[in-house]
């Protein structure tokens, strides 16, 4: 297959070395992209793993609607930034989700996802994002050998769950300025955060 890789951070280039290794052609890409050039590659599938960008209806529609994305998150709790902070800091299920994309964010139907569990005494931010990162991309490789079943695996996302902005993390560097920190520390840190914020009377995160 011809496989359109988006991706920002460098730690995807592992997974896309992997999917190059099953026989498949592999182009990356970091950038924007223009409706034009998708239509022109005709790519028989694209993956996203931590891309940075929204993709548009647009887009999604010039490359043949096969998109599909790898979400460190256990959707629908956690769709759109800093989904492993916002586990840890609101208790929600921490996870990994292979999903087919939509024009709304982290909402199209689910093709396979799997629970990770909770942080342990000893880890940190760091290692507790590398845990999901190894995660994501074992479902991706266990879920890639049924790839001729995918449309029939999918199934649309239950309940309401969470989203959180970029926006909505702004406040996190305000917090630690190292992601070595325990996650137990970052937690209190977070806890006496929101104390201050509610002495003042604002609201952190939005709710749907």
């Amino acid at each position: 297959m011809k496989i359109l890789c988006l991706y920002h951070n460098p730690r995807a280039l592992e997974l896309f070395r992997w999917i190059k290794g099953q026989g498949n052609q592999v182009i990356l890409h970091t950038e924007r992209l223009e409706p034009g050039w998708c239509g022109e590659q005709a790519f028989d599938l694209t993956i996203s793993y931590t891309y940075r960008y929204i993709l548009s209806g647009e887009i999604l529609d010039a490359l043949g609607g096969n998109v599909v994305n790898l979400h460190n998150s256990f959707l629908p709790f956690n769709r759109g930034a800093d989904p492993n902070i916002w586990s840890i800091l609101e208790g929600t299920p921490r996870g990994v989700t292979l999903h087919y994309m939509t024009a709304g964010l982290d909402k199209g139907s689910i093709i396979a996802q799997r629970l990770v569990g909770a942080c342990g005494p000893e880890a940190t931010l760091a290692s507790s994002y590398e845990e999901l990162d190894r995660a994501a991309k074992g479902l991706f490789m266990d879920a890639y050998a049924w790839y001729g079943s995918w449309e029939g695996m999918k199934k649309e996302p239950r309940g309401k769950g969470s989203y959180h902005s970029v926006k909505d993390g702004s406040f996190l560097k305000e917090l630690t300025d190292t992601y070595d920190i325990y996650v137990s520390d970052f937690k209190e840190r977070y806890r006496e955060y929101q104390a201050a914020k509610a002495a003042r009377g604002g609201e952190i995160g939005d709710r749907i």
